[in-house]
């Protein structure tokens, strides 16, 4: 059955280079060829203001092909009229909230206003990120929470059942006709035209040039004979500098600039994430997701709700130290590749689905 539905997060413009916005944008195209969609940005940072030459308030929808978005002037609280007017005039029976800052406590209040907005619809708010509140505002939480809180990790769906909220476990996804294996001779193609050599072993990361992420691990793979590092940065967060000049130095390729990133998931041979705080990323990260499709092995701290959804294997293999990184990559390097699991499990339109069904689970949400 078709659903009305509405799609809201903050400083939601291009390039899909960072987990939470890529997120929102891709469940919003994965429901519009079976649902009528609307995508709403707060523009917080006046990124699409600047690009529209859209003054305050003025809503401005984008093309490109993909399902409808349309630009509303930042709000702390979202108790604008301008946002008002643009969840009114589509009459969504859904709106999904998925916001930047994750479950904070200012995510639960905007997530009522967005009910307040239109009290006719079933809100669920997408927690991509951990949170972790006390008692104190336990009652503030209960009071403004969505009819259901998604959440990656069964750690962050325990926190929400010890907070009395209505959680639902909910993996993120990953665009399997974007992201394949290389097919043919496309690898050694590829790789003459990025400048990498055709016999190196080459591991790959994707994300945030930031501390957060433990990316200076990478700097021991960059040391092993005959092998090439690659990291490409988001362009949508800011760059550590310092850190970038670290691996440089010590070998790694940095590229900070919005490219094909399918095309290097092609051309590699593995993907490392080394990421242990549990700020650095979402808690499943999409790059894993859209490795395995690529066909790499992925090396991985036990990050998040990894493990939840990806159990260890030849093709998944979790690390507690740098020193086990290198055991694990020197084994990758010398043997045969392992085969990769499937991950069809984990395309777009299965986790938007999710969302659309649990909303209306008379068990979960209530009575329609």
């Amino acid at each position: 059955m078709a659903r009305r539905i509405l799609i809201v997060s903050e400083d939601l413009v291009e390039p899909w280079d960072e987990g939470i916005k890529k997120f929102a944008y891709s469940i919003g195209k994965a429901l519009a060829p079976d649902h009528p969609v609307r995508l709403i940005n707060v523009d917080r940072g006046g990124q699409a203001a600047a690009r529209n030459g859209a003054g305050s308030g003025v809503a401005v929808p984008h093309g490109g092909g993909g399902p409808e978005i349309r630009d509303v002037a930042g709000t702390r609280t979202f108790m604008s009229p301008a946002l008002r007017r643009e969840v009114s005039s589509f009459q969504p029976e859904a709106i999904v909230y998925v916001p930047s800052p994750s479950s904070t406590v200012g995510s639960f209040v905007r997530s009522y206003v967005l009910r307040r907005h239109w009290p006719r619809a079933r809100i669920g708010m997408v927690a991509l990120i951990p949170r972790r509140h006390g008692s104190a505002v336990r009652s503030l939480l209960q009071g403004a929470a969505p009819d259901v809180m998604f959440v990656p990790s069964y750690a962050s769906l325990l926190h929400a059942s010890d907070m009395s909220l209505c959680g639902e476990l909910l993996s993120v996804g990953v665009d399997l006709a974007t992201f394949r294996s290389a097919r043919g001779e496309e690898k050694a193609a590829l790789r003459r035209a990025r400048g990498i050599p055709g016999d190196a072993f080459v591991f790959l990361h994707v994300g945030h040039l930031s501390e957060k992420r433990n990316l200076r691990a990478l700097a021991k793979l960059a040391a092993l004979p005959n092998t090439h590092v690659v990291v490409i940065g988001s362009t949508s967060t800011p760059e550590d500098a310092a850190l970038r000049t670290y691996l440089e130095t010590a070998g790694v390729r940095v590229i900070r600039e919005f490219v094909p990133v399918h095309e290097f998931y092609r051309l590699a041979d593995a993907y490392v994430f080394p990421t242990v705080d549990s700020e650095g990323c979402v808690e499943i990260p999409l790059s894993v997701l859209e490795a395995l499709a690529s066909g790499l092995p992925v090396l991985t701290r036990p990050f998040g709700g990894l493990r939840d959804v990806l159990a260890p294997g030849d093709d998944v293999r979790y690390f507690d130290s740098d020193d086990q990184l290198v055991s694990f990559a020197e084994a990758l390097r010398r043997g045969s590749p392992p085969a990769v699991r499937d991950v069809s499990a984990f395309e777009w339109r299965a986790v938007a689905e999710r969302i659309v069904s649990r909303l209306w689970d008379e068990r979960k949400a209530g009575a329609s």
